[in-house]
Formats: structure tokens, sequence, C-alpha cells
């Protein structure tokens, strides 16, 4: 593998391209060398980056780019449309995506830049 070899999917922004996804990001993670638990916790995190994506008003399409590392893989999910939340905010589906996305990656972050909202996760493996 490369230094960093990059891996871009986008989809349509329904339901019935989350298993496509799950399973680029499963293979994915398995060529960074990242256990069973490890990929699981990857597969997760991108089925929720991808409800999270979806559930933006005026979203057609959801972009997935995957970083591998030595060790890691990135994912960068966006442009979305409209600016991400704060961390207070009241929403209970963004509260759940963030609890969950939190919980599986090593890195989560909502990058605000130029009116567009980013999610970005990291996963290193074990």
């Amino acid at each position: 593998m490369a230094d960093k070899d990059r891996v871009v999917l986008s989809v349509p922004a329904r339901g019935e391209y989350a298993r496509t996804v799950r399973l680029a990001a499963a293979e994915l993670a398995a060529r960074t060398g990242m256990t069973i638990d490890d990929a699981d916790d990857v597969k997760l995190a991108v089925e929720e980056a991808f409800v999270f994506a979806c559930a933006r008003p005026g979203v057609e399409e959801v972009t997935f780019a995957f970083s591998l590392g030595e060790g890691a893989l990135e994912l960068v999910v966006g442009p979305l449309p409209r600016p991400c939340e704060t961390a207070d905010d009241g929403e209970p589906e963004s509260r759940y995506a963030r609890f969950i996305l939190e919980s599986v990656c090593d890195e989560y972050e909502l990058i605000e830049r130029e009116g567009a909202c980013w999610i970005r996760l990291v996963k290193r493996t074990a």
C-alpha cells in the first residue's frame, strides 16, 4: 500500500445504498489490518455517518472519501448543505449520531467550511 491510498465513493442518499457503503468500508478496514471488531466499528460509523448525511434536507448524494494509511483509516463525508450543528443542539438524532461516532471512532469531528458541513472520522488499528 502506498503511504496513503485514497478511495472515493459517491452514492445516492437513499437507504438502499447503506449496505454498499458498509461493505466498502469493511473491505477497506481489512486492508489496513484491522481486527474484525475494529472493522465492525468502522461499518457502524460509516452507516451512522450515512444516516446523518441522508437526514439533511436537500442531500441527494453522499460522498465518502476514505484515506488508508499504515495503521489507520480516515473518512471524510460531505459536503453537507447546511452548517454543522453545535455540540449542544437539541436534536435527538444528532445527539445519537454524535454519541455513536464518538464511541466507535478514535477521532470524530464536524468541520464547518464555506457554509457546508463535513464529518471527519478516524479509526486506528489496534
